[in-house]
C-alpha cells in the first residue's frame, strides 16, 4: 500500500525555531501516512525535534546575510529540479516566500505541480523596509505566485489581501488555518516548567521583533497595569534582534524586578497553562500559533486586531477578549478587564479551549491530504 502512494516533496527554507516551521513538523507525520514523503531545507538549521522517519535533505549549508541567500536562488532551483526529475516527484509542496518562489521557477523546468503555503501578509513582512531581499521578494511575489498551481494561505485575511491588492485569481487560492497537535500541548502542559514562574503572571510568546511583535507597547500597558497590580509579572518567552532595546525599555520604566525575559523554552506550554491570561500584540500576524496554542492549554487570551489572524480564532471577542487598536491604553485596558473578572477569566479558558480544538490536526490535516489529492487527481484550477 505504502509503495503505491504518490510521492510528495515538502521544501522549506529551514526548520529553525519559528511558527511556520514548527506548523512544518506538526504536518510531517500527517502527510507521510498518505504520500512518500522527502522533506527538503534550503539552508541545513534544524532546531526542533523531527518525527520519526523524517530525515531532511538540505540544499545548502548555513548562509550568512541577503547576499548569500540571493546568490544561491539559481543553484536551489536547479538542485529542486534534479530532485523533482530523479524521484519523478508530482506534486512540491513549499512553506514560506522563499521557497514559494524557487518551487515555482522549478516547476518551469520539470512541469511539476508547485503548490505554496503563504504565511503572512505579504506586504507587511516584505517590502522596501525589509532591504534588498525584502524588495526582491514582494517583486517575486506579485509576478510568479500567479503561477503556482495553487496557493494555500493560512487564513481568509491573507487570501482577500492576494486576490484584493495582488489580483491572483481566489478559485486557485484556498484558506487552511494552521495546524496545532492538541494531544501534544495537552500533555506538555502538564508538565513542570523549566522554571518556577510567579504565582500571579501574563504571558507572551513569540519572536523579540518590535517592527512586528510590539513587545515595546505591552511594557508601556505593563507600566500602567504593575501600579494597580503591585504582585503582577510580566514573562516574554523568545529571543530575537529587538532584545537589547526591549531591555532599555524595561530598565527606563523601572521594570527590572517585573519583567522576565525568559528566552527561548523548549515548553511554552507548561508556562501557558498557568499564566493569568495571554497576551498577543503584534502590528501584523499571518495566523498566530501562539495564540491558537495558548488557547489550547486552557489560558484566556487578549489580542489586537490585524489585517488577518486575531479575529479569524477569536471572532468578536467569543473565545478571547478582541482589541480593536494597538496602543498602550487599549492593551492597558484589556488586561484590566480581565484581571479585575475572574468569571469573564473563567468563561474565556472554557472558550478558548473549545475553539482550539477546531485546530487540531486531526481536523486540519485531512484539508492538506484532500487538495494535493485533487491535484493529483487534475482537479484545481491551472494558471
Amino acid at each position: 500500500m505504502r509503495a503505491l502512494a504518490p510521492r510528495l516533496v515538502f521544501l522549506i527554507p529551514t526548520l529553525a525555531l519559528g511558527g511556520a516551521e514548527r506548523v512544518a513538523v506538526t504536518l510531517f507525520p500527517f502527510l507521510a501516512r498518505s504520500f512518500r514523503l522527502s522533506v527538503v531545507l534550503l539552508e541545513n538549521r534544524v532546531s526542533y525535534r523531527l518525527p520519526e522517519g523524517i530525515a531532511p535533505l538540505a540544499f545548502s549549508n548555513r548562509l550568512s546575510g541577503p547576499a548569500a541567500h540571493i546568490l544561491r536562488i539559481p543553484y536551489h532551483i536547479a538542485a529542486l529540479a534534479r530532485l523533482v526529475r530523479r524521484t519523478q516527484t508530482p506534486v512540491v509542496l513549499s512553506f514560506m516566500e522563499q521557497a514559494n518562489i524557487i518551487n515555482i521557477l522549478a516547476s518551469f523546468l520539470t512541469g511539476h505541480e508547485a503548490v505554496i503555503v503563504q504565511h503572512n501578509p505579504p506586504p507587511f513582512s516584505h517590502g522596501p523596509e525589509g532591504g534588498i531581499l525584502g524588495r526582491a521578494i514582494l517583486a517575486a511575489t506579485r509576478r510568479l505566485y500567479p503561477k503556482a498551481r495553487h496557493i494555500i494561505t493560512v487564513s481568509e485575511g491573507i487570501k482577500r489581501i492576494l486576490k484584493d491588492d495582488f489580483g491572483h485569481n481566489p478559485n486557485r487560492i484556498t484558506a487552511i488555518p494552521n495546524p496545532i497537535d492538541l494531544a501534544r500541548i495537552t500533555a506538555q502542559a502538564r508538565e513542570q516548567p523549566s522554571f518556577p514562574p510567579p504565582e500571579d503572571f501574563i504571558l507572551h510568546v513569540g519572536r523579540l521583533n518590535l517592527k512586528q511583535k510590539a513587545q515595546d507597547v505591552l511594557v508601556e500597558a505593563f507600566a500602567v497595569l504593575s501600579q494597580k497590580y503591585p504582585d503582577l509579572k510580566l514573562i516574554f518567552i523568545g529571543d530575537g534582534p529587538d532584545r537589547p532595546p526591549l531591555e532599555a525599555l524595561i530598565r527606563r520604566k523601572h521594570l527590572a524586578d517585573r519583567v522576565i525575559l525568559a528566552g527561548l523554552q523548549s515548553n511554552v506550554f507548561a508556562f501557558m497553562a498557568r499564566a493569568r491570561l495571554f497576551v498577543l500584540c503584534s502590528h501584523f500576524e499571518g495566523w498566530s500559533m501562539a495564540l491558537v496554542e495558548a488557547m489550547a492549554s486552557r489560558c484566556p487570551v487578549a489580542a489586537v486586531d490585524g489585517p488577518s489572524g486575531p479575529m479569524e480564532i477569536l471572532g468578536r471577542s467569543e473565545f478571547g477578549v478582541l482589541i480593536s487598536k494597538l496602543t498602550s491604553q487599549a492593551l492597558a485596558s484589556a488586561v484590566d478587564g480581565l484581571l479585575r473578572d475572574e468569571a469573564l477569566r473563567t468563561h474565556y479558558q472554557k472558550q478558548a479551549y473549545r475553539r482550539a480544538q477546531e485546530f487540531d490536526l486531526a481536523k486540519i490535516g485531512p484539508r492538506y491530504v484532500a487538495l494535493i489529492q485533487s491535484i493529483l487527481g487534475g482537479g484545481g484550477t491551472r494558471p
